[in-house]
């Protein structure tokens, strides 16, 4: 990798610094003087991250800004400014870091790689994928998609993210559910998951089963082991099975079989239709972990995946 002494990193440095004195700043004020902020100081802080080449950190306080009226800011301003110092700190011993995790920290902070650099210069990984999950969003103008994959023999997920601005169309459309046989190239850095999709071609053969975590213990000791390798993981994809769906109290849970629940992200509308899917009887589904709720993508029925 590039000397971190160079002037990209010596910006960010900068950056990350500032980073955390906004951070302390907000913690010593309280974080409901940080919500009752205007959006212009919101706006003045994001766009010192930009100007610092931290555009990534940049994006996460405009949704954070945008997101501060929500019923449950306090956690999400707890969990967010958390990982804003920790960010700061590492980065400010970037150079004491092992070369993966100094590559995590610089794509965590805004750097780019052109797809042709990461076709370049990552190697293939060659596998059937199968079009587990999906999920979409707009920022401003930005359309953002990802696409989550699940490698047949690898047993490995891959997440490809895709960006579109206003109506544009996405360079490529990913049909949920099916399977193509593709080199994946993936991102550097410790515990990769994003990825590019390189050559590929669509298979017409079936998939073959594929088991997921029987229960929340071992999902969350898999999470952990995870998380121990790359500390900045902010989603976490997994496979549940015989999973049953309750309501209690106006919250969504998924239950295993030991009685140990999972909470559902505040999503009423998704979360009502898996509900009535399951019928009350423990169902297969794909969901993202951020380490406090589950977000369900898609359920699987007899390897058919099933969008929600």
């Amino acid at each position: 990798m590039k000397s971190v002494l160079d002037k990209r990193i010596e910006t960010m440095l900068q950056g990350a610094n500032e980073l955390q004195l906004w951070v302390l700043d907000a913690i010593r004020q309280g974080f409901g003087h940080l919500q009752s902020q205007p959006n212009a100081t919101w706006d003045s802080i994001a766009a010192r991250m930009t100007d610092s080449k931290l555009a990534v950190i940049s994006r996460r306080i405009r949704v954070l800004r945008d997101r501060r009226h929500e019923a449950q800011w306090p956690e999400l301003f707890f969990n967010e400014l958390a990982d804003f110092y920790l960010f700061a700190q590492a980065f400010r011993r970037i150079e004491s870091l092992p070369e993966p995790l100094q590559e995590e920290l610089l794509l965590q902070g805004g750097r780019t790689i052109r797809r042709n650099d990461l076709l370049d210069q990552q190697p293939a990984q060659h596998d059937r994928w199968l079009a587990l999950g999906q999920t979409s969003g707009m920022e401003e103008d930005l359309r953002w998609r990802r696409t989550w994959f699940l490698a047949e023999r690898l047993q490995k997920f891959a997440l490809v993210l895709d960006f579109a601005f206003r109506d544009t169309p996405y360079t490529q459309e990913w049909l949920l559910g099916s399977v193509i046989d593709a080199d994946f190239h993936f991102f550097p850095g410790v515990y990769p998951l994003r990825a590019v999709v390189g050559e590929f071609a669509l298979s017409g053969e079936s998939f073959l089963p594929f088991d997921g975590f029987l229960n929340a213990r071992s999902m969350a000791n898999a999470y952990t082991k995870a998380l121990s390798e790359n500390p900045f993981l902010q989603i976490f994809p997994v496979v549940l099975s015989g999973f049953s769906i309750i309501l209690q109290q106006e919250q969504f849970y998924a239950l295993d079989a030991e009685r140990h629940y999972l909470t559902l992200s505040k999503q009423e509308e998704k979360n009502w239709k898996l509900l009535a899917c399951s019928a009350g009887h423990p169902i297969d589904l794909f969901a993202e972990w951020d380490g406090s709720r589950l977000n369900p993508l898609a359920m699987i029925d007899d390897q058919q995946i099933i969008k929600l």
